[in-house]
Order: C-alpha cells, then structure tokens, then sequence
C-alpha cells in the first residue's frame, strides 16, 4: 500500500508542476478531481475489512476435515467385530492443530495477494483514464522542466563582479 501511495504523490507532484507551467486549464482541473478520487480509492481499500468480503466459515468440531460433499453416501454397514484405535487422542489433537494453522495460513496468504491483485488493477485502470498524454496530447519531453531556460529571461551567468 505504501508503494502505491507514493505513486500516487508522485502523480499529483506532476500535475501541480503542470498547472505551474500552464496555469488552471479544464484538464489539470479534471486530473486533480481523478486524484482526488484515487485517494478516496486507496482510503476505501485500507479500510476494507476482507472478511466482510468472503463472509465467516465456521469450522464444525469434526475428527476429520475430509467431509463429503454428496449427501447420498450409503451408510455403512455395522459388523460385530471390534477396532482399537492405535493413534492416542492427544496426537490427533495436535495434528488437527497443525493442519487447522497451516490452512488458516495459507488462507490468510491468498487473501494478502488477492487485495493486491485488487488494488493494482484499480489503480492501473485509474492511471491510464486519467494519463497527460490522454488529456492534452502533450508529452512529457514537451513540459520544460525547473532547469529550463524561461522566455524573456534575463542570462545570469555573468560574472557577479561585472
């Protein structure tokens, strides 16, 4: 978040550079009102609670995760013989543990890179709508920088003791 921040400064440090040099002109004014609404963007995505997105999965209190997704299962016949259970519970217990982070893990992941993928496409989509070269068909060679001699300006670099 704090790349696209910076980027977003950067843009508007050009469009403030851009209204210097050519005075308040309707397509500076358009692309501050874009800014303005890409900061309001970015404010919005900061504050998105992502778990409002997806919703609450509750994790049901089951031995094993592997549930089924067809409900016409057949039931299981039932047989006098006996099964000892060679695992001790506390095992199980751990290893669910272990799966339940891991999983919450990798969750928590995917989430992280879906919001950037999210936000970068926001903000690529935003750019190009709101790009120099669209408004104006000026180029970013064309804009004199602060280096740039200024018509009718006086040469200083004569010698000061002159």
């Amino acid at each position: 978040m704090r790349d696209h921040k910076l980027a977003l400064n950067a843009l508007i440090v050009r469009v403030v550079t851009c209204e210097q040099i050519r005075g308040a002109t309707e397509e500076v004014t358009t692309l501050k009102a874009d800014i303005i609404e890409l900061r309001k963007d970015v404010d919005q995505l900061k504050s998105t609670d992502m778990s409002m997105l997806f919703g609450t999965v509750e994790i049901l209190d089951m031995p094993s995760a592997d549930i089924p997704a067809c409900s016409d299962v057949p039931l299981a016949t039932t047989v006098d013989e006996t099964r000892v259970d060679d695992a001790p519970a506390e095992l199980e217990a751990e290893t669910d543990e272990e799966h339940l982070g891991v999983r919450e893990e990798t969750i928590y992941y995917d989430l992280v890179d879906l919001e950037g993928a999210m936000f970068e496409t926001a903000r690529k989509a935003s750019l190009q709508d709101t790009s120099m070269e669209g408004f104006s068909g000026a180029k970013d060679t064309e804009i004199p920088g602060t280096d740039a001699p200024i018509k009718g300006s006086v040469d200083m670099q004569a010698s000061p003791q002159a």
